[in-house]
């Protein structure tokens, strides 16, 4: 019966019922696409420089720094008075030490799917009149396709041709275009130590995440060392896990093992990760600002339906109705606008999305693409369903609780 009467209600007035569907079916379809829409951009950073980059990176800073002679001297003895000859100052070399014994342990290590030794440092690539800086990556080819997917991002050429040819270097698809160089040209990078060395270009790659495309060469780890003056000599460890978002659970085991400073990639990108939060708080207080807007048209809605229907209510009550049964007849009448209105929002949603997937706007900025990338999780549906059914109901309560409170006998006295 109080299903009955809750329809009867909401058909009664059928233009407004419409309006308060629209509204939050609006609102529903705008938190669907708008959260799929920075998802997109999210994940395509997250993914893109997680399997590009690798999971977690071991730098050639250790944990606690060695004590200069001389702050250990008054360390023991503050008032004494030394006397030191002989001692000449020296460059300290960062590297790892042992590296290839910390790799063989950290194969070992439950989680740990694998791990390539690299050498990095900072270069300049000239091709005929232009020139381009960039970061020099030495690898192992066969344990960097390993560690991350960039064998499985060249647009041109082929990781197996880096260890077939010496001189050979890949390069970002950034850093070809502003060189002008293409597969199979000659370029020369020079290093700040003073090494040169003429590469053949074997391979370009594109993983979409700009830093990374337009900043990034790789070589073989030999032909690194020597033009970057690091003979024998490797500074970073990439690390891939069975799962990169435990990465600084691992992050801090490796760390205690290895005793060098050990970033998992959620430290390295905190400064990125950190925008793309402020990002989703902002988007969700749009899409919550909506939500209200369309949970005040089912307030006023309710409240007109029960000022209109007092004598109705009296009656109903004169027939038995309790005040928990009025209450519930309005409560459904919000019910039914919400699910209607979700339901058409969450199928717009999805129409939205396949329609922005297919624009051809192309991304420019720190992620680079030929679309908007749109991202579908479940949970974001589920969200926006619960989101507009919360705020719905809450907008019932105050024109629910009103019409409960109403005395028959004060409202039929009244009418007379």
């Amino acid at each position: 019966m109080r299903w009955f009467i809750s329809v009867r209600y909401f058909l009664a007035h059928k233009r407004q019922s419409l309006v308060c569907i629209a509204g939050v079916a609006i609102s529903v379809t705008m938190f669907v696409a708008m959260t799929a829409l920075m998802n997109g951009f999210t994940d395509k950073f997250i993914i893109e420089t997680v399997e590009s980059s690798g999971h977690i990176v071991i730098h050639d800073e250790p944990r606690q720094t060695e004590t200069p002679i001389l702050e250990r001297a008054f360390a023991a003895e503050p008032d004494a008075l030394l006397h030191v000859e002989g001692v000449k100052p020296r460059d300290r070399v960062r590297k790892i030490r042992d590296p290839q014994a910390l790799v063989a342990k950290l194969r070992r290590l439950p989680g740990i799917v694998a791990v390539a030794p690299e050498v990095t440092g900072d270069a300049i690539a000239t091709y005929g009149t232009k020139t381009v800086n960039l970061n020099i990556i030495g690898i192992e080819p066969e344990a960097q396709v390993q560690t991350t997917t960039i064998g499985q991002k060249l647009l041109e050429g082929t990781f197996a041709r880096l260890r077939s040819s010496a001189d050979g270097v890949i390069l970002g698809r950034g850093v070809a275009e502003n060189l002008g160089a293409r597969l199979d040209d000659t370029i020369s990078i020079s290093s700040p130590t003073g090494g040169r060395t003429t590469s053949r270009v074997v391979g370009i790659f594109q993983t979409g995440v700009t830093p990374v495309d337009y900043g990034r060469a790789y070589m073989l780890l030999n032909s690194a060392q020597t033009l970057l003056d690091k003979k024998n000599i490797i500074n970073e460890i990439v690390i891939r896990t069975g799962d990169y978002t435990q990465a600084p659970a691992y992050a801090r085991q490796i760390e205690a093992i290895s005793g060098y400073k050990t970033e998992s990639w959620q430290e390295s990108n905190a400064n990125f990760l950190k925008i793309f939060r402020i990002q989703t708080i902002i988007t969700y207080i749009i899409t919550g600002a909506l939500l209200v807007v369309a949970a005040f048209g089912v307030l006023n809605i309710l409240i007109m339906a029960v000022l209109e229907r007092v004598n109705d209510i009296a009656i109903l009550k004169s027939f038995g109705l309790s005040r928990h049964d009025i209450t519930l007849i309005y409560v459904i009448q919000a019910i039914v606008i919400g699910l209607v209105g979700s339901g058409i929002g969450l199928v717009c949603g999805k129409v939205v999305i396949e329609g922005l997937r297919r624009l051809p706007i192309k991304m420019e900025g720190l992620v680079k693409a030929e679309g908007l990338l749109m991202s579908e999780h479940p949970r974001n549906y589920v969200t926006a369903f619960v989101a507009a059914m919360v705020v719905v109901l809450i907008a019932a309560v105050y024109p629910a609780r009103r019409a409960a409170r109403y005395d028959p006998v004060e409202v039929i006295r009244g009418a007379h």
